[in-house]
C-alpha cells in the first residue's frame, strides 16, 4: 500500500479519536478519556514512523468514480480490466524505454516481467485498487520499477494540467508507443465517463472529467514520429553527466541532443568526425510548434 494512503488513513483515525476524546472530556468520562489518549498516542507514533519511511518498492492506489462505479459496492468488470491494463501497459513501455534507452517501433516489450505490478487489495472509499511491486528481496534503494511508476504518475498529471508547456515538456522524453498507451489510458476513462484519484507514496492526483477530456484531446492531437538512420556527424561538444551533445550534421547544420548512457561510454577520444546511428524524433504537440529531437543510439566507427 502506498505510504500516502497509509498516512491518509491514519490521519482519519486520529481525527476520529480526537472527536471521541473531546466528547469524553465534555461528559466527564475519565475512563474513556484515558483509553482514547492511549489510542491517540499509539496512532500518532505510527504516523510518525510512516512519515519517516523511505519506500523502495513501487506502490499506487487507483480510485475510480463516475458512471462505471456503484459507490463502494462495485465497478464494471470490463471497465476495471481495461483501465488497469492500459495503466500497466504504460508502465511496461516506459520501463522498457528507460532500461534500453529507447523503445522499438514494434514487437514485444522488453523487461515486461520486471515491470509488472500486482493487485494486492481493494481500497476503501469509492471503488479502487491497490497495486504493488511484489518481491522477495529487500531493497536498500528505490527499484527501477518505483522510479518508472513515479515518472508515469508525473506524466499523467502533466497531461491533465491546463499548462500547455507542462505537457509539451513531458512528452519530449517519451516514445511514440508510450504516447499511444497514454492516449489509450485517457480514452478508456473518458469513454466510460469515469473520474480517477491516484495516490502514490508522496503525492495524490485528482483527475476530474474536464481534465481527463483535455488529456484525451491532447494525446489524440499529438503525434510522435521516429526515424533511425546511419549518418556522419562532427562532434562539437559533449557533457558526460547529462549525456548531451552538440554536433554538425552532413549539411553542416547545428544539431543537439542526447546519447544513450551505455553508448556515451564508447565515445571515441581524440576524434571529431564520427559515424553514428541516429534516432530522429519529430514531435507535433497539441497547440505547439513542431520540435525535432536527436538521440545517438550507436557508434559505428
Amino acid at each position: 500500500m502506498p505510504r500516502k494512503l497509509r498516512i491518509n488513513d491514519l490521519n482519519l483515525d486520529i481525527s476520529s479519536v480526537k472527536n471521541l476524546l473531546e466528547s469524553a472530556e465534555k461528559y466527564g468520562d475519565f475512563l474513556a478519556k484515558k483509553q482514547y489518549l492511549k489510542k491517540l498516542d499509539k496512532l500518532e507514533s505510527q504516523l510518525e514512523l510512516i512519515k519517516n519511511e523511505q519506500p523502495t518498492n513501487a506502490s499506487v492506489a487507483l480510485f475510480f468514480d463516475g458512471e462505471p462505479v456503484h459507490g463502494s459496492k462495485g465497478i464494471l468488470a470490463s471497465f476495471a480490466g481495461n483501465s488497469l491494463d492500459t495503466f500497466q501497459e504504460l508502465i511496461n513501455k516506459l520501463f522498457a524505454a528507460r532500461e534500453n534507452g529507447c523503445l522499438g517501433a514494434r514487437g514485444a516489450i522488453a523487461h515486461k516481467q520486471n515491470s509488472s505490478l500486482m493487485v494486492t487489495g481493494v481500497a476503501k472509499g469509492s471503488f479502487g485498487f491497490i497495486l504493488d511491486e511484489v518481491s522477495d528481496q529487500f531493497e536498500m534503494t528505490e527499484t527501477s520499477l518505483k522510479v518508472t511508476l513515479d515518472e508515469v504518475l508525473e506524466l499523467i498529471e502533466a497531461t491533465t494540467l491546463t499548462d500547455e508547456d507542462a505537457f509539451s515538456n513531458a512528452i519530449e522524453s517519451i516514445d511514440r508507443r508510450v504516447l499511444q498507451s497514454l492516449k489509450a489510458f485517457f480514452t478508456t476513462l473518458d469513454k466510460a465517463k469515469s473520474t480517477l484519484r491516484i495516490v502514490g507514496d508522496k503525492h495524490e492526483y485528482r483527475l476530474n472529467s474536464q481534465s481527463i477530456r483535455l488529456a484525451r484531446k491532447r494525446t489524440e492531437a499529438t503525434s510522435i514520429s521516429e526515424n533511425e538512420k546511419e549518418t556522419e556527424i562532427t562532434i562539437l561538444g559533449f557533457l558526460p553527466e547529462s549525456c548531451k551533445f552538440e554536433a554538425l550534421d552532413k549539411s553542416h547544420s547545428l544539431i543537439s541532443g542526447t546519447i544513450l548512457k551505455q553508448v556515451a561510454k564508447q565515445l571515441p577520444t581524440g576524434r571529431k568526425k564520427i559515424r553514428v546511428k541516429m534516432l530522429t524524433k519529430t514531435i507535433r504537440p497539441f497547440r505547439k510548434p513542431e520540435k525535432i529531437l536527436y538521440k545517438i543510439i550507436e557508434f559505428l566507427d
